[in-house]
């Protein structure tokens, strides 16, 4: 799917996060921010923690997007810093995609970059996870 004018604000945001955070502490590695759109419009931020039990900053911008009461995502993108200060859209890794599917966000879309072509492109995120066991999300009663 192209990206949206939306999609490339979101895309914006992450690099100004990324970029204002990766040098905030000399013992901090911060190289990676992320940020998710729900579907009330609502945008959370996140970066990455990294110590000996690291934490992506999807993993950091989705807890602060449920502590806040969001149980609905529409668009997630996570941008890396490159040691030459230059930025690049990166896809979840596999832990972060196994996440999406334990909490049920499968249809939110994931900006990624088409490693063939170099474009940036969006996709449902249960494309990134495609032969995930099949489950049904709970309702409530």
């Amino acid at each position: 799917m192209k990206l949206s004018n939306l999609d490339k604000q979101l895309i914006d945001l992450a690099e100004k996060v990324v970029k204002s955070n990766s040098d905030i502490y000399s013992n901090l590695a911060i190289h990676v921010a992320c940020v998710i759109k729900a579907k009330s419009g609502k945008i959370y931020k996140g970066v990455n923690i990294y110590t000996s039990h690291s934490i992506c900053a999807e993993q950091v911008a989705f807890g602060q997007a449920l502590a806040c009461g969001e149980r609905e995502f529409d668009t997630i993108v996570a941008v890396k810093m490159n040691n030459d200060g230059s930025t690049k859209v990166i896809a979840p890794c596999g832990v972060c995609r196994y996440m999406f599917d334990k909490l049920y966000i499968n249809d939110m879309y994931v900006i990624v970059e088409d490693i063939k072509s170099g474009k940036l492109l969006k996709v449902k995120a249960n494309e990134l996870l495609p032969y995930a066991q099949k489950r049904i999300k709970p309702t409530k009663n």
